[in-house]
């Protein structure tokens, strides 16, 4: 009866063993998949064209999902992902930054166009110049 008692125990040993590596082998997969959803994310929508470094640090479980957090060409990014929608979100804050951003670009380059076009008027204007002064001395 002893021999009995001991491999019955042995095997419930095993089996919380082994269930307990499939729920931390599941709680992984699970994080990869956030880290992943963050990275494709980060690289295709958030900075269309324009994401050259993309690097996903962490992913934590927080209220029925998980928050991810990384580094988007040097600047700290921070999303929830929720694997029953597999969605991932930065929320309402990240967008306006994004909104923020895009207008310093575009505003950016609205003064590289002023600019250009105002050495080009000086060129125009230097060789008309030059040329009314050429056709007063034929």
């Amino acid at each position: 009866m002893k021999v009995a008692n001991g491999k019955i125990s042995l095997m419930i040993v095993l089996c919380a063993l082994v269930g307990a590596f499939a729920t931390g082998c599941a709680t992984e997969k699970a994080k990869n998949k956030a880290k992943e959803a963050a990275a494709r994310y980060w690289q295709d929508k958030a900075y269309p064209g324009k994401s050259f470094d993309v690097q996903v640090t962490e992913a934590e479980a927080a209220d029925g999902g998980f928050r991810v957090k990384g580094i988007v060409d040097g600047e700290t990014r921070v999303g929830f992902f929720n694997p029953d929608t597999e969605n991932f979100s930065e929320g309402y804050y990240s967008l306006s930054h994004e909104r923020g951003r895009k207008i310093a670009e575009l505003e950016q380059e609205a003064r590289y166009w002023k600019e250009k076009a105002e050495a080009l008027e000086k060129e125009n204007y230097k060789l008309k110049v030059k040329l009314g002064v050429d056709e007063k001395k034929q």
